[in-house]
């Protein structure tokens, strides 16, 4: 039977329904209750800590918080903002971005606020994300830099060597590197098949380049993350006219399962170590909160 796309999206759609109808909800809990913006959390390796970005003193800082959500403590206090903050491997150490001197650059700060130290600094200033993180060896980063309007490409910068090389290019959008545990592949979203109209997660092996694409919904699929063993992928994804909603699916695409039933959108799931629970960033209300939620 020769291949029809709208009876194929069609299909699609009613096999998200029907699955998204059978899931119970998983429990929730806000992690931080608080009138500002905090977004972009992450456990510590051993679980114990979670690090995010919030705009609650007035400008856009990296924090740091216990598992419960208590114990709240500011790490960075630059004249610039910053974002998206990552783990070192090694626990002790978180890695962000932020803009010096009128150019993007990459920090470290050690976990009790002292330390702070320029990783790499770029030759230009890019206010769309660099999404930058350390292999699990911590011994490479990788980042996304924007080229253009509607072109943003991966990388890998090797801080002891000072070299950058490429991981991935073309003339659309490729965003939000994560690695894999072996450290062997790199998941990411692009718009590299759909002609810079919407994300799809692709998985990217690094030693043959082969590049698999893993989701096939004309809605935006974005922000992934590889569960602990790597088996299993967490991601956001666009429904229909709403706001997204978190997703798992198998690491070859496969077996895709609902996560989230919220009417105010959530996004940039992070596993936790046990792989018993992700952290969410969730509208609720007015402001975005972390949020975690329960698998079992």
């Amino acid at each position: 039977m020769p291949f029809h796309k709208p009876l194929y999206l069609f299909l699609l759609h009613v096999a998200f329904c029907i699955q998204a109808a059978a899931q119970p909800p998983f429990p929730e809990r806000i992690l931080t209750r608080h009138p500002a913006n905090d977004r972009y959390a992450s456990y510590s390796p051993d679980g114990k800590w979670i690090v995010f970005e919030s705009d609650r003193n007035g400008q856009w800082n990296i924090f740091l918080m216990d598992a419960e959500g208590e114990q709240v403590v500011q790490l960075t206090d630059l004249p610039a903002p910053c974002r998206r903050p990552s783990w070192h491997p090694n626990g002790r150490k978180v890695l962000f971005e932020s803009t010096i001197d009128g150019v993007s650059a990459l920090f470290e700060v050690n976990t009790d606020g002292s330390g702070r130290r320029e990783v790499m600094r770029l030759n230009e200033e890019t206010d769309a994300g660099l999404f930058a993180c350390y292999d699990p060896g911590g011994r490479r980063i990788a980042y996304t830099l924007q080229e253009s309007e509607t072109n943003f490409n991966l990388y890998l910068y090797t801080p002891t060597e000072n070299r950058t090389t490429t991981l991935f290019t073309d003339e659309y959008r490729n965003v939000y590197p994560q690695w894999h545990p072996s450290g062997k592949e790199i998941l990411f979203f692009s718009r590299h098949e759909t002609n810079n109209e919407d994300d799809e997660i692709y998985r990217l092996k690094l030693k043959s380049g082969k590049l698999k694409r893993l989701t096939h919904w004309p809605r935006h699929n974005f922000c992934p993350a590889w569960s602990p063993g790597g088996r299993r992928i967490a991601y956001a994804t666009s429904m229909e006219d709403i706001r997204p909603e978190i997703y798992i699916m198998n690491k070859n695409g496969k077996r895709q399962q609902r996560v989230t039933f919220n009417e105010d959108g959530d996004t940039l799931p992070h596993w936790h170590p046990d792989g018993k629970k992700l952290l969410i960033t969730g509208y609720r209300g007015d402001n975005f909160e972390i949020c975690e939620i329960g698998l079992e």
